[in-house]
Protein backbone atom coordinates (compact mmCIF):
# COMPACT_ATOMS: atom_id res chain seq x y z
CA UNK A 1 0.00 0.00 0.00
CA UNK A 2 1.38 3.50 -0.70
CA UNK A 3 0.67 4.49 2.95
CA UNK A 4 3.05 2.31 3.86
CA UNK A 5 6.07 4.07 1.78
CA UNK A 6 7.47 6.08 4.36
CA UNK A 7 9.92 8.54 2.67
CA UNK A 8 13.39 7.25 3.90
CA UNK A 9 15.24 11.04 4.40
CA UNK A 10 14.90 12.98 7.52
CA UNK A 11 14.55 16.40 6.58
CA UNK A 12 16.62 19.15 8.52
CA UNK A 13 13.76 20.56 10.99
CA UNK A 14 11.29 22.01 11.41
CA UNK A 15 9.64 21.96 8.06
CA UNK A 16 8.50 25.17 6.66
CA UNK A 17 5.02 24.83 5.51
CA UNK A 18 2.50 26.87 3.64
CA UNK A 19 -1.48 26.07 2.86
CA UNK A 20 -2.68 26.72 -0.69
CA UNK A 21 -6.19 26.90 -0.27
CA UNK A 22 -8.74 25.90 -1.41
CA UNK A 23 -11.18 28.49 -2.09
CA UNK A 24 -12.32 29.96 -5.79
CA UNK A 25 -13.28 33.34 -6.26
CA UNK A 26 -14.91 34.62 -9.15
CA UNK A 27 -16.30 38.42 -9.65
CA UNK A 28 -19.60 39.16 -10.93
CA UNK A 29 -20.44 42.31 -13.30
CA UNK A 30 -22.17 43.91 -10.27
CA UNK A 31 -18.63 44.12 -8.55
CA UNK A 32 -19.87 41.71 -6.05
CA UNK A 33 -17.64 39.05 -4.83
CA UNK A 34 -18.26 35.30 -4.49
CA UNK A 35 -16.28 32.29 -2.70
CA UNK A 36 -16.61 28.89 -3.47
CA UNK A 37 -14.89 25.99 -1.61
CA UNK A 38 -13.97 23.41 -3.82
CA UNK A 39 -11.50 21.17 -2.10
CA UNK A 40 -9.85 21.05 0.63
CA UNK A 41 -6.97 23.39 1.61
CA UNK A 42 -3.61 21.75 0.98
CA UNK A 43 -0.10 21.57 3.14
CA UNK A 44 2.81 22.04 0.95
CA UNK A 45 5.83 21.04 2.89
CA UNK A 46 9.32 22.93 1.79
CA UNK A 47 11.79 20.14 3.15
CA UNK A 48 15.70 21.29 3.32
CA UNK A 49 18.53 18.57 3.46
CA UNK A 50 21.77 20.42 4.03
CA UNK A 51 25.44 19.01 3.85
CA UNK A 52 24.45 15.58 2.57
CA UNK A 53 26.38 12.26 1.34
CA UNK A 54 26.16 11.40 -2.23
CA UNK A 55 24.50 7.91 -1.49
CA UNK A 56 21.53 10.66 0.29
CA UNK A 57 21.50 12.20 -2.83
CA UNK A 58 21.18 9.28 -4.89
CA UNK A 59 18.68 7.97 -3.00
CA UNK A 60 16.51 11.25 -3.21
CA UNK A 61 16.78 11.13 -6.72
CA UNK A 62 15.36 7.47 -7.19
CA UNK A 63 12.98 8.12 -4.70
CA UNK A 64 11.49 10.65 -7.13
CA UNK A 65 11.93 8.61 -9.76
CA UNK A 66 10.14 5.79 -8.18
CA UNK A 67 7.17 8.31 -7.05
CA UNK A 68 7.34 10.81 -9.67
CA UNK A 69 3.42 9.57 -10.97
CA UNK A 70 2.32 8.24 -7.18
CA UNK A 71 1.94 9.34 -3.47
CA UNK A 72 3.38 8.24 -0.37
CA UNK A 73 3.81 8.81 3.27
CA UNK A 74 6.13 11.52 4.95
CA UNK A 75 6.28 11.18 8.81
CA UNK A 76 7.47 14.54 10.43
CA UNK A 77 8.46 13.59 14.11
CA UNK A 78 8.34 16.73 15.16
CA UNK A 79 5.41 18.07 13.75
CA UNK A 80 4.05 19.92 17.07
CA UNK A 81 4.90 20.17 20.85
CA UNK A 82 1.77 19.48 23.18
CA UNK A 83 1.55 22.33 25.30
CA UNK A 84 0.52 20.47 27.97
CA UNK A 85 3.38 17.99 28.62
CA UNK A 86 5.66 19.79 26.24
CA UNK A 87 6.49 16.44 24.26
CA UNK A 88 6.53 16.25 20.73
CA UNK A 89 3.97 14.54 18.50
CA UNK A 90 4.31 13.29 15.31
CA UNK A 91 2.99 13.21 12.09
CA UNK A 92 2.12 11.38 9.13
CA UNK A 93 1.05 12.87 5.52
CA UNK A 94 -0.01 11.37 2.59
CA UNK A 95 1.83 13.82 -0.02
CA UNK A 96 3.49 13.83 -3.35
CA UNK A 97 6.62 15.60 -5.33
CA UNK A 98 5.08 19.35 -6.06
CA UNK A 99 8.38 19.20 -8.65
CA UNK A 100 11.83 17.91 -9.14
CA UNK A 101 13.86 18.11 -5.88
CA UNK A 102 17.08 20.09 -6.54
CA UNK A 103 20.41 19.76 -5.57
CA UNK A 104 23.51 21.75 -5.00
CA UNK A 105 26.73 20.10 -4.62
CA UNK A 106 28.76 22.61 -1.43
CA UNK A 107 31.59 20.39 -0.62
CA UNK A 108 33.40 16.98 -1.41
CA UNK A 109 30.46 14.59 -0.77
CA UNK A 110 28.24 16.90 0.95
CA UNK A 111 24.74 18.30 -0.80
CA UNK A 112 22.18 20.58 -0.13
CA UNK A 113 18.91 19.15 -1.51
CA UNK A 114 15.78 20.73 -1.41
CA UNK A 115 12.54 19.43 -2.41
CA UNK A 116 8.69 20.25 -1.87
CA UNK A 117 5.76 17.56 -0.87
CA UNK A 118 2.25 18.90 -1.35
CA UNK A 119 -0.56 16.59 0.50
CA UNK A 120 -2.24 14.46 -1.71
CA UNK A 121 -6.33 14.49 -1.17
CA UNK A 122 -8.00 11.63 -0.76
CA UNK A 123 -5.46 9.38 -0.14
CA UNK A 124 -5.22 7.30 3.02
CA UNK A 125 -2.83 8.00 6.11
CA UNK A 126 -0.39 5.53 7.61
CA UNK A 127 -1.42 6.92 11.08
CA UNK A 128 -4.06 9.15 11.14
CA UNK A 129 -4.28 12.95 13.75
CA UNK A 130 -6.17 12.30 17.07
CA UNK A 131 -7.54 15.57 18.94
CA UNK A 132 -7.56 13.40 21.93
CA UNK A 133 -3.86 13.10 21.64
CA UNK A 134 -3.21 16.76 21.33
CA UNK A 135 -2.90 17.27 17.39
CA UNK A 136 -4.81 20.75 16.05
CA UNK A 137 -8.14 20.77 15.37
CA UNK A 138 -10.71 23.73 14.87
CA UNK A 139 -14.61 23.58 15.91
CA UNK A 140 -17.80 24.02 13.67
CA UNK A 141 -20.63 25.56 16.01
CA UNK A 142 -24.23 24.56 14.76
CA UNK A 143 -24.04 27.92 13.50
CA UNK A 144 -22.37 27.41 10.30
CA UNK A 145 -24.00 24.05 10.13
CA UNK A 146 -27.37 23.86 7.14
CA UNK A 147 -30.75 22.76 8.15
CA UNK A 148 -31.49 20.69 5.17
CA UNK A 149 -35.01 19.79 5.95
CA UNK A 150 -37.27 20.29 8.71
CA UNK A 151 -37.56 22.80 12.04
CA UNK A 152 -33.67 22.92 13.47
CA UNK A 153 -34.11 25.50 16.16
CA UNK A 154 -31.44 26.97 17.61
CA UNK A 155 -31.02 28.99 20.97
CA UNK A 156 -29.37 29.69 23.64
CA UNK A 157 -27.65 26.47 25.79
CA UNK A 158 -24.59 27.24 28.66
CA UNK A 159 -23.62 23.22 28.10
CA UNK A 160 -23.50 23.60 24.74
CA UNK A 161 -20.56 23.78 23.35
CA UNK A 162 -20.15 26.92 21.96
CA UNK A 163 -22.82 28.39 23.88
CA UNK A 164 -26.07 27.57 21.78
CA UNK A 165 -27.28 24.60 19.91
CA UNK A 166 -30.31 23.87 17.44
CA UNK A 167 -32.90 21.40 18.16
CA UNK A 168 -35.63 19.11 15.84
CA UNK A 169 -38.27 17.14 17.48
CA UNK A 170 -37.16 13.95 15.76
CA UNK A 171 -40.48 12.91 14.61
CA UNK A 172 -40.14 11.56 11.36
CA UNK A 173 -36.76 10.21 9.74
CA UNK A 174 -36.67 13.16 6.79
CA UNK A 175 -35.32 15.59 8.81
CA UNK A 176 -31.27 16.44 8.59
CA UNK A 177 -28.38 18.97 9.52
CA UNK A 178 -24.99 19.22 7.61
CA UNK A 179 -21.72 20.68 7.72
CA UNK A 180 -19.54 21.10 5.22
CA UNK A 181 -15.89 20.96 5.92
CA UNK A 182 -12.70 20.78 4.69
CA UNK A 183 -10.26 18.19 6.90
CA UNK A 184 -9.56 15.17 7.50
CA UNK A 185 -11.44 12.87 10.68
CA UNK A 186 -13.84 14.76 12.83
CA UNK A 187 -15.29 14.36 16.57
CA UNK A 188 -19.27 15.08 17.15
CA UNK A 189 -20.10 16.76 20.24
CA UNK A 190 -23.24 17.50 21.89
CA UNK A 191 -25.06 17.10 25.20
CA UNK A 192 -27.08 14.17 26.86
CA UNK A 193 -30.12 14.65 28.66
CA UNK A 194 -33.20 12.13 29.77
CA UNK A 195 -35.40 13.63 27.65
CA UNK A 196 -33.15 13.55 23.97
CA UNK A 197 -33.36 10.88 21.04
CA UNK A 198 -31.50 9.12 18.94
CA UNK A 199 -29.62 10.28 15.89
CA UNK A 200 -28.18 8.75 12.69
CA UNK A 201 -24.67 9.87 11.60
CA UNK A 202 -23.32 9.98 7.75
CA UNK A 203 -20.30 11.07 6.35
CA UNK A 204 -20.57 12.14 2.74
CA UNK A 205 -23.94 10.45 2.68
CA UNK A 206 -23.12 6.91 3.94
CA UNK A 207 -24.23 5.69 7.22
CA UNK A 208 -21.53 5.88 10.20
CA UNK A 209 -23.40 5.07 13.28
CA UNK A 210 -26.42 6.11 15.26
CA UNK A 211 -26.26 8.18 18.30
CA UNK A 212 -28.02 7.69 21.34
CA UNK A 213 -27.83 11.04 23.08
CA UNK A 214 -29.55 9.75 26.30
CA UNK A 215 -28.70 9.96 29.71
CA UNK A 216 -30.51 9.94 33.19
CA UNK A 217 -28.78 12.97 34.54
CA UNK A 218 -27.67 16.15 32.46
CA UNK A 219 -24.23 15.76 30.72
CA UNK A 220 -22.59 19.29 29.27
CA UNK A 221 -21.50 18.70 25.62
CA UNK A 222 -18.59 16.18 25.11
CA UNK A 223 -17.85 14.03 21.97
CA UNK A 224 -20.70 11.78 21.47
CA UNK A 225 -18.85 9.76 18.14
CA UNK A 226 -15.41 10.23 17.14
CA UNK A 227 -14.71 9.03 13.57
CA UNK A 228 -10.45 9.62 12.91
CA UNK A 229 -9.64 7.57 9.85
CA UNK A 230 -10.98 10.02 7.18
CA UNK A 231 -8.61 10.99 4.23
CA UNK A 232 -8.51 14.54 3.86
CA UNK A 233 -11.01 15.85 1.57
CA UNK A 234 -14.28 18.13 0.58
CA UNK A 235 -16.63 16.24 2.99
CA UNK A 236 -20.21 16.66 4.50
CA UNK A 237 -21.40 15.36 7.94
CA UNK A 238 -25.16 15.00 8.18
CA UNK A 239 -27.13 14.44 11.48
CA UNK A 240 -30.83 12.12 10.56
CA UNK A 241 -33.77 12.40 12.61
CA UNK A 242 -34.83 8.68 13.56
CA UNK A 243 -37.86 9.33 15.27
CA UNK A 244 -36.91 6.97 17.77
CA UNK A 245 -35.17 7.52 21.33
CA UNK A 246 -34.23 5.15 24.13
CA UNK A 247 -36.56 3.09 26.10
CA UNK A 248 -35.81 5.38 29.57
CA UNK A 249 -35.77 8.71 27.60
CA UNK A 250 -38.66 10.99 28.82
CA UNK A 251 -38.59 12.71 24.85
CA UNK A 252 -36.98 12.55 21.74
CA UNK A 253 -35.40 15.62 20.68
CA UNK A 254 -32.29 15.47 18.96
CA UNK A 255 -29.62 18.27 18.79
CA UNK A 256 -26.53 19.47 16.61
CA UNK A 257 -24.27 21.11 18.30
CA UNK A 258 -20.95 21.40 17.55
CA UNK A 259 -18.35 19.42 14.62
CA UNK A 260 -14.46 18.99 15.84
CA UNK A 261 -12.18 18.44 12.55
CA UNK A 262 -8.66 17.28 11.97
CA UNK A 263 -6.72 19.66 10.17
Amino acid sequence: MAETEIFPLLPDFPVARRVLPGVVESIADSGRRFTRLKRAPRLLHQLELRARSTAERTQLEEWYRRFENSWFSFRDPVFAVNAESSSFLERYFSVEFAGEPHYRLVANDAWDLNLELLDRIGAPLFSYPDPAAGHRSVFLEETVGVSLVGAWTSAAEALAHGGSESSNPNTNSTDAFQWTYAGYGFRLWARRDAALGIVDVRLDSLPLATVDLYSAGLVGSQPVFTKLDVPLGLHTLKLQATNTRNAAATGQLILADALEILI
